[in-house]
């Protein structure tokens, strides 16, 4: 594999040849024990072992987008990481995650805040055509099939408060819900499951919370983004092509950690907003998450490049990322953030949040 190269996947190699499920376990998975195969990971798992070990970016300016490859419980830095950095951001050991489902509740305050959350993303697609899960420059000049039908509805729904929503608009947006899940049952691309997944993140948001109320489309459709969302991960390209520059190959594979997760979090809020709780899995709290978030808002390539160079820290779980949101403040203007602390925590936002949501749901 490229030294270059961005890996997503977690299976070991034996496994992802033979298209098997690997358990994750390490330093060898139950099928290669079994049946006496070597088993090599490209990235180990998030479940391993407590040997610790650290890989360094020989080029920090070439890869600065590069994910970095766990070795051993612990996330490589760069040799020269500033102690200020690592200071604020330590090395974080990954936990063995436990084996069941949480069930989790949340106050009245928290379940307004992620339902006006994800009610914000179609209002963000429409105005900026761009959300927290979904880059423009990812897809360069044409944005593919899904997003473009779902940008127009979009911007249907940002023309029309919900009292003037006709219900030929509902209609039709059951319909579009209804050929999102089946283009996405029978994807043929990796990059066609992705944008059938976001845009039926952004069609879920308007149909879950201003839509009808009737459960019988809601719930099942919402299982399946989640399925969908988990077959995207377990689908992730060992590697990426090397045409693609640094930034990139990061706003792909950011693009698909985000989706994941909001995914979840999506699910999470109908939940919370209908029944009053949620459920998390170990699915969730292992997943990747880079700490590096205001990369997400870099307008051109040479800034993303200078605020990479700048800011070199480890990818994390999702559940180690949680923590850090505890103890220090969320990124002004960042709903994102603002989203996985409330829906993972249950925590209160800051201040500086209220007036993303009052301006892009501000219609």
């Amino acid at each position: 594999m490229s030294s270059n190269a961005t890996s997503l996947r977690r299976s070991c190699q034996a496994c992802a040849k033979v298209k098997r499920r690997c358990d994750l376990s390490f330093p060898k998975c139950s099928r290669c024990s079994t049946k006496g195969l070597t088993c090599e990971y490209i990235n180990i798992p998030l479940t391993a072992g407590a040997k610790t070990g650290t890989t360094h970016c020989r080029d920090k300016k070439r890869n600065a987008g590069h994910e970095w490859h766990m070795q051993g419980n612990t996330f490589g830095h760069p040799q020269n990481t500033r102690s200020t950095r690592e200071s604020a951001c330590p090395r974080l050991h990954i936990r063995y995650p436990l084996q069941v489902e949480i069930i989790k509740t949340r106050d009245r305050a928290i379940i307004r805040y992620l339902v006006n959350g994800m009610r914000c993303f179609p209002v963000m697609l429409a105005r900026d055509t761009k959300t927290p899960f979904f880059h423009p420059h990812l897809y360069g000049s044409f944005l593919p099939a899904p997003v473009r039908d779902i940008h127009a509805v979009c911007d249907l729904y940002v023309a029309h408060d919900r009292q003037h929503m006709s219900g030929s608009f509902f209609l039709n947006l059951r319909l579009k819900i209804t050929d999102l899940l089946i283009q996405a049952k029978h994807s043929k691309s990796f990059e066609g499951l992705l944008a059938c997944v976001q845009a039926l993140i952004l069609a879920q948001c308007i149909w879950l919370f201003d839509g009808d109320e009737d459960e019988r489309l809601a719930v099942p459709a919402n299982d399946m983004l989640v399925e969908f969302a988990q077959r995207l991960w377990q689908q992730a390209p060992v590697q990426l092509p090397n045409c693609l520059s640094p930034w990139r190959a990061w706003l792909l594979a950011e693009s698909v950690r985000r989706t994941v997760i909001i995914s979840h979090v999506l699910q999470g809020t109908y939940s919370l907003a209908r029944r009053k709780y949620s459920i998390r899995t170990p699915f969730v709290d292992a997943l990747p998450f880079d700490v590096r978030t205001s990369l997400w808002e870099a307008q051109s390539e040479e800034a993303w490049e200078e605020a990479a160079f700048n800011a070199q820290l480890p990818l994390v779980s999702l559940h180690e990322y949680t923590d850090i949101l505890e103890i220090r403040p969320v990124l002004e203007g960042s709903l994102f953030e603002g989203l996985i602390l409330a829906a993972c925590k249950g925590k209160e936002t800051s201040s500086s949040n209220s007036p993303i949501i009052a301006q892009a749901y501000g219609r």
